[in-house]
């Protein structure tokens, strides 16, 4: 019975409390801000007091988008020499690392053979060049004996088919003694162009045969860096000059390099474009095989409405800007298109000039009162 009768008494004290309150003449504490059930923002005090924020215009520019392709670097010039005749190294002169020069001479082959073959070559043109001497004066004679009617025109024409017999032989005794000295000039195997000897494929005493390999070349004065690009990516790069890349081996490193081409004939296998890089700066960093990330700009191909990506956010499902209008935040729902990171396109919902908020659009609601902050 007690026990009843202390929870009467509580729940007296309760309503008598609820009472109370009503008399203030307010069902809440001034303090306390209304809620927007949309979005879960407080109303109250943001209609009142200005907010601060920053702003920027909606401008006409152009919003730089970019592909990221993966790409390969290679040598500038690489060339694989091979002997062009038989023989054996007699001398290797250089050594995989080398620096070379072009003309520079690489290995030696044995040229004993090849001499010998050019000097016969050099005999035989001085005999054939001895025997056209002779059948030109042969000729000669016979013209003033046939002048003098000594002789028939049939001994003339022979002695003219003499001489035109004897050109012939001159003319390939002096082929065959080019072959000779190019024979003789191949033993000697030299660097195609300036750079470094990458690779020395044989030894002294190796024996080798025409098309051998013998020395690989490459030339790194600039870094070609391969990549494939699509249909649409490869028109949008007609008049881009530079590129940036990262290299896997080198870690978050930003190279950048010019591109020097965009192929106009799609690769039969991979369907992709060909897009080659130079990069000329930090080529001593850069090996052969090494991946590359390549990160190509679109040329851009007319301005569009911009405002800074910082202006615009989502919103139940649709991109919605604060528009700034006679220092009260409107919020307006907006199209947008590419984006650089930096800016980005309003395709619709706002016009040029007007202004937005950059910074401070969480403590907004539509309609509430602005303070723009100004750049210092």
């Amino acid at each position: 019975m007690n026990d009843w009768h202390c929870a009467g008494k509580l729940v007296s004290t309760a309503l008598l409390a609820l009472g109370l309150c009503g008399c203030n003449g307010s069902a809440a504490p001034e303090n306390v801000a209304e809620v927007d059930p949309a979005s879960g923002d407080r109303l109250a005090s943001a209609l009142s007091t200005a907010v601060h924020v920053k702003v920027a215009p909606a401008i006409f520019a152009d919003v730089q988008q970019q592909a990221a392709v993966s790409g390969v670097a290679e040598a500038f010039r690489k060339s694989t020499v091979a002997a062009e005749v038989s023989g054996r190294v007699i001398s290797r002169l250089v050594e995989p690392g080398d620096q070379v020069t072009k003309g520079q001479k690489l290995i030696q082959l044995d040229s004993e053979r090849a001499r010998i073959a050019k000097n016969e070559a050099e005999a035989r043109v001085q005999s054939a060049e001895v025997n056209l001497a002779e059948a030109r004066s042969e000729l000669q004679r016979g013209e003033n004996l046939y002048a003098r009617e000594f002789i028939s025109e049939g001994t003339l024409d022979t002695l003219r088919f003499a001489v035109q017999r004897a050109i012939s032989e001159l003319a390939a005794a002096s082929a065959s003694l080019a072959a000779a000295s190019r024979a003789l000039n191949d033993t000697t195997i030299r660097a195609p162009f300036d750079g470094i000897a990458e690779l020395i494929h044989v030894q002294e005493g190796d024996y080798v045969n025409p098309g051998l390999p013998i020395a690989t070349v490459a030339d790194f004065s600039s870094i070609r860096i391969r990549a494939g690009v699509t249909a649409r990516e490869a028109t949008l790069l007609v008049g881009t000059e530079t590129a940036s890349l990262t290299l896997e081996a080198l870690g978050a490193q930003t190279l950048t390099g010019r591109v020097h081409s965009v192929a106009r004939i799609a690769d039969p296998g991979a369907g992709t474009y060909a897009v080659e890089i130079w990069l000329d700066d930090d080529r001593q960093l850069v090996r052969e095989g090494m991946l590359a990330t390549v990160y190509l700009p679109y040329a851009s191909q007319e301005q569009h409405l911009t405002v800074p990506a910082s202006a615009v956010f989502r919103r139940n499902g649709t991109m919605h800007a604060f528009v700034v209008t006679d220092d009260r935040a409107k919020l307006r729902p907006v199209r947008t298109g590419r984006s650089d990171a930096v800016q980005v396109e309003v395709l619709e919902g706002l016009t040029e000039g007007e202004t937005v908020v950059t910074e401070g659009q969480f403590a907004l609601r539509d309609g509430a009162m602005v303070h723009i902050e100004r750049p210092d």
